[in-house]
């Protein structure tokens, strides 16, 4: 499946990876991505112990919006009726808001 995401107020997450992060931008990026999908509706990113310059739990607020597609291009509009037919999302677009 594609993932398309799409940071809103970018510099102040890249702000805060610089702040309280031992990985780079790119490495928190992907962590984003991979917590928003988990929980679409966790309103927040959490930097884990293990990757924070001073070894404890850092989280920033942000909101965020997932849209699905199938392989045709249409949107998935709630996503439960196309999937009980077997349709599986082919595409989804993130975008994520930090304030």
């Amino acid at each position: 499946m594609e993932i398309n995401l799409t940071i809103r107020g970018e510099e102040k997450f890249r702000a805060f990876v610089e702040e309280h992060a031992l990985i780079g931008y790119d490495a928190a990026r992907s962590d984003l991505e991979e917590q928003f999908l988990a929980d679409e509706k966790a309103g927040r990113y959490v930097l884990a112990p293990e990757k924070a310059k001073d070894g404890q739990e850092h989280v920033k607020p942000c909101m965020g919006v997932c849209l699905a597609y199938d392989v045709q291009g249409t949107q998935l509009g709630g996503g439960k009726a196309y999937l009980d037919k077997g349709q599986e999302p082919a595409r989804k677009d993130l975008t994520i808001v930090f304030m």
